[in-house]
């Protein structure tokens, strides 16, 4: 009797589960190499279809256009969430519900809130650029890499609103701005974010108005003790 009910709750699970997640990816098309999915939990998206085609036009389109301004080959067998709401969003992408995408190098997956919302908020075209500029960024293993990465693809495409004080402080240390940019990446609080890509913004700006993306990107690539004399000059521009 025990093993009966056992087999069944496992059966009734595995529907759960089955229809969920097929729920879930109501619709879904493959273009290019590229596999496009809307996330819903309970499809009550009208025509998430053409949604889905509207999105998948522009986000290939970007990409191309990406692709070709940096002679850069376009990888495939990548795949991409969109979203019906900020709730199915962070459940999918383990991110909060006030991001507006992510990109996940490790899986290979985008993931994006409903593009009617973002088009709404007037960032749809800049959070499709940011994130397909994480997707082609280089390689790199470095512990700085990841927030060097975020400064890169921030200072090109903007997804927060711009510094409009000067007060920013920035350390004179390059091991000490390091530390802490590596430390507040990852943290929940929104003002210190915020400040933080601010910083990021500022410090991504001046270093591909002096040194050109050529090199940001090298910098991105392979770690190298130039940059701390670079970051030395930058902090010298400020005060």
């Amino acid at each position: 009797m025990k093993s009966i009910c056992t087999v069944s709750t496992i059966y009734l699970l595995f529907i759960i589960f089955f229809f969920e997640t097929l729920n879930a990816q109501a619709a879904r098309r493959k273009v290019e190499g590229f596999e496009f999915y809307f996330l819903d939990d309970w499809n009550k998206q009208k025509n998430p279809d053409k949604l889905l085609e509207t999105f998948a036009e522009k986000f290939l389109a970007e990409i191309r256009s990406e692709a070709e301004r940096l002679e850069k080959r376009i990888p495939g067998d990548t795949q991409i969430f969109v979203s019906e709401n900020s709730e199915v969003f962070r459940k999918y992408s383990g991110q909060p519900g006030t991001t507006a995408a992510f990109y996940s190098p490790e899986s290979n997956k985008f993931f994006f809130q409903n593009p009617e919302s973002l088009a709404k908020r007037g960032i749809l075209d800049t959070v499709i650029k940011h994130e397909i500029c994480h997707f082609l960024a280089p390689e790199s293993k470095s512990e700085s890499s990841f927030w060097m990465q975020e400064s890169y693809c921030e200072s090109l495409y903007p997804t927060n609103p711009k510094p409009i004080s000067v007060d920013l402080k920035f350390p004179w240390s390059w091991e000490k701005f390091d530390e802490e940019c590596m430390k507040e990446i990852h943290t929940k609080n929104g003002s210190k974010k915020k400040i933080l890509y601010q910083k990021l913004y500022l410090w991504g700006s001046w270093l591909l108005k002096t040194k050109g993306e050529a090199r940001f990107r090298a910098f991105l690539e392979t770690p190298n003790p130039e940059i701390q004399n670079i970051y030395s000059q930058f902090v010298k521009s400020r005060y």
